[in-house]
């Protein structure tokens, strides 16, 4: 069995979430929209995204305003969270700046050939864009100065 923790990504809007999973702790993947119909149906349905992929970890894009300050919406992204470690204690939940994620998530669609993506789809391409930077910038802060992976006391990276 792997010591590897399962993230998930959640792109937190007022009408949708986007969803996307990383099983390696190294590539992510979009993985679903949820619409929000709801608190309680909401949140049954990410426990259910949880409990279906074994998800350990919850990294939530916060909408930071353009020069890297929390808004209205950054602190409503909070208030979600607060309710989703409410449900799902166990879950460990990140914060990761999503700014820039939904034009990245357009570029991808429109690199894919779509004129007009479905929000759906963008929404839940941006949770992978926020989980792939996240899980980026974990593997760069265990580079050491010379780029090279740190090794742990024992020898495991």
């Amino acid at each position: 069995m792997s010591n590897t923790p399962v993230f998930l990504a959640l792109d937190v809007g007022d009408v949708r979430i986007g969803v996307a999973v990383s099983r390696s702790g190294v590539l992510a993947e979009p993985l679903r929209t949820i619409n929000r119909e709801g608190r309680k149906r909401t949140l049954d349905a990410l426990e259910s995204v949880v409990q279906e992929t074994g998800a350990t970890d919850c990294v939530i894009g916060l909408p930071l305003l353009e020069g890297g300050e929390e808004g209205a919406q950054a602190e409503k992204t909070r208030a979600f969270a607060r309710s989703l470690q409410r449900r799902i204690p166990g879950l460990h939940v990140h914060f990761f700046d999503e700014r820039f994620s939904s034009s990245e998530a357009e570029d991808i669609a429109a690199r894919k050939g779509y004129d007009a993506p479905p929000r759906a789809l963008i929404d839940r391409l941006a949770a992978a864009v926020i989980l792939q930077d996240f899980l980026d910038s974990r593997t760069e802060e265990r580079k050491d100065e010379n780029g090279k992976e740190k090794r742990e006391p024992d020898g495991n990276l």
